[in-house]
């Protein structure tokens, strides 16, 4: 039988693939289908998990875990209520982006059991005078809609949390802060399964800095993995890991993330050694 790795037919007698094959081996986050479905993501995820215990008496019409930026791991989306009248919770892992609030005004801030949260009114300055834009304030979010935005704290073994909370239709600026303040860390619903990040895949030709947590790999896409080398400046940031034929198989050359730091290193195709490609490393927690 003829196997098909990212898009192209291969022998069965050789068969070529990428080192992403193996680094994509992730634990899927609702592995366990406990039915909780935020004990199921705590999981797969190695950020704290929050469960709302007052939704304003919505019921809940969507969980989501959603694909955020290479690298990352996915984040929560879940709303309550209908079309009209609705609450949005979203959580990721701290001080990851992975969505985008859109239009909106900074009004303050406020405490959520200890923390500090930012308050933001769905004001669009392009759609209202500038007068209305300065007039708007927590009264509004009943009628535009608005959020709340914070970074948990660090909970053992997990990682913080920024979680948004929203609403639109009529949903107040005190029902958010109630909301926000009744949501609750929950237990995973199995042993926590070892993760692997998915590599960060980048051309070595083209990208010249990229930034990558501890654990992670950086795969280069190029078409002779056998031919290229690597020098790292600082040691102990990242490791070098050759491409090429691996015994039937071959591999493309990666890094390895070790620890938080940064360096650069330098890359060299043995085709044309006096060309050096410089790559600017950063390794985050």
């Amino acid at each position: 039988m003829n196997m098909t790795v990212m898009g192209a037919k291969l022998s069965p007698v050789k068969k070529t693939i990428s080192i992403i094959l193996a680094l994509l081996v992730m634990a899927p986050a609702s592995a366990m289908g406990s039915g909780d479905k935020f004990s199921d993501s705590q999981t797969g995820l190695t950020y704290s998990v929050y469960k709302p215990s007052n939704t304003l008496g919505l019921k809940a019409t969507k969980f989501s875990l959603l694909t955020c930026q290479p690298g990352e791991e996915e984040w929560i989306f879940v709303q309550y209520g209908g079309t009209m009248r609705y609450l949005q919770i979203m959580q990721t892992m701290a001080g990851v982006k992975c969505s985008d609030p859109g239009l909106s005004k900074y009004l303050k801030s406020v405490l959520v059991n200890g923390i500090k949260a930012k308050v933001y009114a769905y004001c669009d300055p392009t759609q209202i005078s500038a007068a209305a834009f300065k007039r708007c304030g927590t009264e509004d979010i009943a009628r535009v809609g608005g959020y709340l935005l914070y970074t948990t704290q660090a909970i053992k073994p997990y990682s913080a949390t920024e979680i948004q909370v929203q609403g639109f239709g009529g949903i107040t600026y005190a029902q958010l802060v109630a909301v926000a303040k009744g949501l609750k860390t929950v237990k995973a619903s199995g042993k926590p399964v070892a993760r692997v990040l998915p590599p960060v895949m980048i051309d070595p030709l083209t990208t010249t800095d990229v930034s990558v947590r501890v654990g992670n790999s950086i795969v280069l896409t190029v078409t002779d993995p056998a031919k290229w080398s690597a020098e790292v400046i600082t040691p102990g940031i990242v490791e070098f890991v050759p491409g090429g034929d691996q015994g039937g198989f071959i591999t493309n050359p990666a890094f390895r993330a070790l620890s938080a730091g940064a360096t650069t290193v330098k890359l060299v195709n043995s085709d044309n050694p006096t060309k050096v490609y410089q790559l600017e490393i950063t390794v985050n927690q």
